[in-house]
Parts: C-alpha cells; structure tokens; sequence
C-alpha cells in the first residue's frame, strides 16, 4: 500500500493538477500541518515521482520506464493526462497497450500499437507477448493483421514509387526524343543539323539512353513492329510522342504524323490504354515541376 503526505503549502497545485485528487484533499484531515493520503496497490517510488511530476510538470526518464504501468494507472485515476505517455520499451509495450485500452488512453494506445508493427519480430519474444497471447488471443490477431495491414501499405506505396519512375523516365525519354530530333545532340540525330565541332556532348541523361536504341533502330534489318524487341520499344515510344504531341504538321519527329493518322484505326481498348498511359505520364511531368527539361538547358 502507497501512502504520500502533501503539505498544505502544496495542495492547491496538486488541485490545479489533478481535480481528482484536488476532491481528496479537501476532505483530508490535516494533522501537524499536513494531509495524509492513502494510494492503494502503488509502490511509493511510483506515489514520489507521480506527485513530483504534478508539481513540476517533469519527471525522471528512468522512473517513467521502472514505473511506467503504475503511472498509467495513476494517470488514469486521477485524470492526468499528461502522464499517458512516454516511458515505452519493447519489453513493456504489450502490457502498457493492455493497461492503456483499460484506462482510456487511445493516444498512447496507438503509440504502443506503432510500435508493434515496427519492431514485431523483437516484440514477440519478450515475455509479455507470451503472457498476452495466452491470456489475450483476440489482441494477438488484431496486432498480427496491423502487422501485415502496415505491410501491404509498405508494399503498395513501394508499387507506386516505381510505377512513378517509370512514367518519368518515359517523360524524360519524350523530352530527349525532341531534343536530339530537334535540336540534335553532339553524338546523335538528326541528319540536317549541323553541329558546331567545338559543341559539347549532351549531358541529359535521357539522351544516352536512347542513343543506343536510335543507332539500333536506324540500322536494324527487320525494324517491322513485332519483329525485334528493340525497334518494338522504338515504335511505342514513337507512337508515345505522337499522342503527346500537338504539332503533328511541324514536328521533326519521324512518323509523328503517320501515329495520329492511324489513332482513328485502334479499337476502342487500344485506345484506351494508350490514353491512360499518356495521362500518367502527363501527371509525371507536372509532378515534375520546376526540373523540367527547359530547366536542364535543354529548351
């Protein structure tokens, strides 16, 4: 049993602090001038850093982790919210989530199920897992399924960042497909243009990319779509451009014109699928921003 003696000096800012216990020292008998307070069930290390906490406002790092679970039930008893956190360890953390649900501290319940699902693995060797998983099997699944709920997410947002990547190097290869068909590169395309011998090598990365499939597609026997994987890609980044493009009768891209005129040809899937791949990319570029092509000297 617990016991603490509060001075009367003290007891209006343990009031403030608590209401609660602000209740119980109103109806304290006073003896030597002081009040004496009875706390059930409390170690009183634990009662000492409780009321040293509501007149300060702080407590020890090291009494928060020792006394942690009697702190909760304190808090929780005497409507201290502040003290509903802080003091978390992987060897804790099962009993506190328990203690917390039980005392209305959804915050810290939250916190105690974070926790779980970053380090599980370590969680479920300590001993409160073991306790909890025969006394509490229904919170051993809700914990499993949070820990694979948070996978899943970890892997569809994974899912996303690449086919993000994707959609950028595609945009960047429309940029680059521009550029060495526009305003040509010091190593590539297009024939008409007359580079200056003291011009640099282009330093746009998407451009050696696409250096080796040019000379490739430009070189290659068969070329026919479908009959080299390589011209293939050519073809679809080709056709790609032409759906993007807006200046079908100016552009300098090879068969930009031949594209739109044979859009009217797809079917309707075809087409929608080519719609929704240029409508990623569009929302890539804009994502983009600022480091655009125009901003890496290209435009």
């Amino acid at each position: 049993m617990g016991a603490d003696v509060v001075s009367l000096y003290h007891e209006k800012s343990y009031s403030i602090a608590s209401p609660v216990l602000g209740n119980i020292l109103q109806q304290s008998k006073v003896k030597n001038g002081f009040k004496y307070i009875k706390i059930p069930g409390v170690p009183h290390e634990a009662v000492y850093a409780f009321f040293r906490f509501l007149y300060s406002s702080c407590f020890e790092e090291e009494d928060l982790k020792k006394f942690v679970l009697h702190l909760l039930v304190l808090s929780h008893s005497y409507l201290v919210p502040p003290l509903k956190r802080g003091g978390l360890t992987k060897e804790n953390v099962i009993d506190v989530l328990q203690l917390a649900r039980n005392c209305d501290a959804p915050r810290l319940s939250l916190i105690c199920v974070r926790m779980v699902v970053k380090d599980f693995k370590a969680i479920t060797l300590t001993e409160g897992w073991k306790i909890m998983k025969r006394a509490n099997p229904a919170l051993e699944q809700e914990l499993v399924e949070s820990v694979v709920d948070e996978d899943s997410r970890k892997q569809e947002r994974l899912r996303k960042v690449e086919e993000r990547k994707v959609y950028l190097q595609l945009h960047e290869a429309m940029e680059a497909l521009l550029h060495i068909c526009r305003d040509g590169c010091r190593t590539i395309g297009p024939r008409d243009k007359v580079l200056k011998g003291s011009q640099v090598a282009c330093n746009f990365p998407a451009c050696k990319g696409l250096e080796a499939l040019v000379r490739h597609f430009s070189n290659c026997k068969t070329r026919v779509p479908g009959g080299c994987v390589h011209c293939k890609r050519m073809w679809q980044l080709l056709e790609l451009h032409s759906r993007m493009c807006n200046e079908p009768d100016l552009c300098k891209v090879p068969l930009c014109r031949h594209f739109k005129e044979k859009m009217q040809q797809q079917s309707k899937k075809d087409e929608a699928k080519w719609k929704l791949l240029v409508s990623k990319v569009i929302s890539a570029k804009k994502a983009l921003g600022p480091f655009s092509a125009r901003h890496a000297g290209l435009l």
